[in-house]
């Protein structure tokens, strides 16, 4: 295992190109913009602080929002903010499905199992998305569910401090299948660490994933490289024997369906 440096710098306008994600005083890790697969809309979440909604001497508070813009000729434009949740509630990290009829997002509306919950909408044909869903007890604790990342369509990964893991944010995987869910697996212990494991992204060709974490030194945020499957290292030694729950629901191939998410 080994460290990459992300680039650690604040968004100075409303769209990032830097697809990595990158880091800023408000929220720590952010992660990058999703696009659909035809390159053509992108989603991405901006924190601002504002007046709550009780309260005349409160303090501002910081509120998540969902924007959606359009790529017209190479340029991003048209970016329009999501009702996703009620307002004063936020909605953040959002991935969209490859078919771009769905968005994946977290969000801490009322109604969350505990804090931020991790919830799917519906993109209509027009560009407007139907009702928020909660993905429910599968996925959603009492505590932080953060950062979705669709892979492969179906396999949806997540960051949760709610269940017992390695310490902290912990990744895991579920997947999404025929409107349904299964029981979300902790990706283990060569992928997961006793800090914030926030997000990770897989490349299957060389059997690597890279991991979003603070497990640095004095917590630095930084990106890491993890083998696994089956691989050897030099030494005949698996990297990766233990963790055998990410290699099986990566090899599933099945196909969720349009609509809106409802567990049966």
């Amino acid at each position: 295992m080994y460290s990459q440096n992300t680039n650690a710098q604040m968004d100075k306008d409303l769209v990032t190109h830097a697809m990595e994600g990158n880091l800023s005083t408000l929220d720590g890790y952010v992660p990058s913009m999703t696009v659909t697969q035809d390159g053509q809309t992108a989603y991405f979440s901006k924190a601002t602080y504002q007046k709550p909604l009780t309260g005349v001497f409160s303090k501002k508070e910081l509120i998540h929002e969902i924007y959606r813009a359009e790529n017209i000729n190479g340029e991003w434009k048209n970016v329009t903010k999501m009702e996703v949740c009620p307002k004063y509630a936020s909605a953040k990290h959002p991935t969209i499905s490859d078919d771009g009829k769905r968005l994946f997002f977290a969000s801490n509306m009322r109604g969350s199992y505990g804090k931020y919950d991790i919830y799917v909408a519906e993109v209509k044909p027009d560009g407007s998305l139907g009702v928020s869903k909660n993905l429910g007890p599968k996925v959603n604790t009492k505590e932080d569910e953060l950062y979705p990342n669709l892979y492969n369509g179906t396999l949806l990964f997540f960051a949760s401090e709610g269940r017992d893991g390695f310490g902290g944010l912990d990744l895991y995987a579920t997947q999404v299948v025929l409107n349904t869910l299964t029981p979300s697996v902790n990706l283990g212990d060569h992928i997961n660490s006793d800090r914030d494991d926030y997000a990770i992204q897989l490349s299957p060709e060389k059997g690597l994933g890279f991991v979003v974490s603070n497990r640095g030194q004095n917590h630095t945020i930084s990106q890491y490289t993890v083998a696994y499957g089956h691989a050897k290292k030099e030494d005949n030694r698996y990297v990766a024997d233990r963790d055998t729950n990410i290699q099986t629901a990566m090899n599933t191939t099945q196909e969720y369906t349009s609509t809106s998410y409802e567990d049966k």
